[in-house]
């Protein structure tokens, strides 16, 4: 079975783009590529992984990745910053727990830098997942490569996407607000926060494969195959307005289906009442 070289994962990475000075976010499924030259622990690959990366960026570079935790919105559990852990992968958890990371203070969505601009791009407070002020704004203007290690035109790690569908204004989802305890250095943090979430059932999957296929297709993205799987990259504001093109020809282009939404149900209520007319009332004397 090939094994992945140090060398071999610098020469890829450097061919999708990545050098000094850089922001990239990361996304990562590591079982995927298989096994790397380096002991198969969390210590042993996280480090093979983040060595490399922070080999390519150098001292001014920065690294980020989604740390999200979806107990709270799921079960109402208290998100503490500095202790829940993150529920995207190992690496994604390694790179959290590492000295000098930044988290993002957002409940759900948080994401972890580590790197140059780590305080720019994670600190201080936004009460959005996808808002303007969020990382994954910040991400946006700061055009951040988006790499998903380890999925490739056909996978995931796109929660990135996701920032793009509430900045466009899918007609599939809706702001929640969400109202258990947010701690942070040992303090509670005033909300509320809210995330852009799908409504639930009427058939809505998500699917990334049209995008990352189509920006492959037209040179906007790139593609390198590290061990077993293939790895996909693309810039921020390139990512920005493809979706927002293709959103233009299909608001429902990030799903599987059509929902099978239903009249007298959220979200197409249908009629609220009588038609009152206002706009050509006559103004009474005195009125105006």
């Amino acid at each position: 079975m090939k094994i992945l070289s140090r060398r071999e994962l610098l020469d890829g990475l450097s061919a999708l783009g990545i050098g000094a000075g850089d922001v990239v976010h990361v996304q990562s499924d590591l079982r995927r590529i298989g096994p790397v030259d380096a002991p198969m622990t969390v210590e042993g690959l996280g480090s093979f992984y983040l060595d490399a990366f922070r080999d390519l960026l150098g001292h001014r570079g920065t690294l980020t990745t989604c740390t999200a935790f979806e107990d709270h919105g799921r079960y109402g559990t208290p998100y503490v910053r500095e202790e829940s852990p993150s529920r995207v992968g190992m690496f994604s958890e390694y790179v959290r727990t590492r000295p000098g990371a930044v988290r993002s203070m957002h409940p759900i969505m948080s994401v972890t830098a580590i790197g140059d601009r780590a305080e720019e791009l994670c600190g201080g407070t936004h009460y959005d997942g996808f808002g303007w002020t969020s990382p994954w704004g910040r991400l946006h203007r700061a055009n951040a490569k988006i790499l998903t290690l380890g999925m490739g035109r056909d996978g995931g790690g796109t929660t990135f996407f996701h920032y793009v569908e509430k900045l466009y204004g899918v007609p599939y989802q809706y702001t929640k607000i969400y109202t258990a305890p947010v701690v942070a250095d040992g303090a509670p943090v005033p909300g509320p926060f809210t995330l852009s979430v799908r409504y639930l059932d009427y058939g809505i999957e998500n699917t990334p494969v049209r995008v990352k296929q189509r920006m492959v297709d037209l040179g906007e993205a790139a593609e390198v195959r590290f061990g077993r799987a293939p790895t996909w990259c693309a810039e921020a504001q390139t990512v920005v307005a493809r979706m927002c093109a293709m959103f233009d020809e299909d608001r429902w282009m990030m799903l599987e289906r059509v929902p099978s939404f239903r009249p007298g149900e959220i979200p197409m209520d249908g009629q609220t009442g009588d038609l009152r007319e206002q706009v050509d009332k006559a103004i009474e004397p005195g009125q105006a």
